[in-house]
């Protein structure tokens, strides 16, 4: 679980469902479920998803029942029938370049409900290396969850992200964008 998105949700508490991206083997939903919010995790990695389902299996009862686990494209959170209180993006909005990226906010704006929540937690350098993820900037947040697409920023901070595959402490750019009535 990551400091720094732990505190964005105690600071801008979601409602559920809530939706992980890119959940890995589902630390996030996890602690979400812990804090009584319903989360379904989704990723395309098969085993993430083994390693996830194992974690909830040694759970008390009353969080696993909170949990889902599932293997999908998570780049289409509508795809998921759920009219969705909150998705939470750690660290997967930066592996995607700007196309892929508008196409993903405009699915989010379709899952999401009105008064729902988008929290985002992104690395905030570019790394000298091909095939890592990219930086994300409050610039790049604010042009593309704008109010004229039916968003409004409730912040945006700095911050670190954790990460094995780059130097540690990473800096970070955090997120909290809520989904509005256009």
């Amino acid at each position: 679980m990551q400091p720094a998105m732990a505190t964005l949700l105690e600071d801008y508490p979601p409602e559920g469902p809530v939706l992980d991206v890119g959940c890995g083997s589902g630390d996030l939903a996890i602690h979400l479920a812990e804090s009584g919010v319903r989360a379904i995790g989704v990723d395309f990695v098969e085993e993430a998803i083994s390693q996830a389902e194992e974690k909830r299996g040694a759970l008390p009862a009353t969080v696993a029942e909170l949990l889902e686990f599932r293997v999908a494209d998570a780049l289409r959170p509508s795809a998921f029938g759920h009219a969705l209180g909150a998705v939470v993006d750690s660290g997967f909005l930066h592996l995607f370049g700007p196309e892929e990226c508008d196409a993903y906010a405009e699915d989010l704006a379709r899952a999401i409900r009105p008064g729902g929540r988008l929290y985002l937690h992104e690395f905030a350098i570019d790394f000298e290396i091909p095939n890592v993820p990219r930086e994300v900037t409050e610039a790049e947040v604010r042009a593309r969850f704008t109010p004229e697409r039916g968003w409004r920023i409730l912040e945006v901070r700095s911050g670190e992200f954790l990460s094995q595959v780059a130097p540690m402490p990473t800096p970070a750019i955090l997120a909290c964008v809520e989904r509005v009535v256009r």
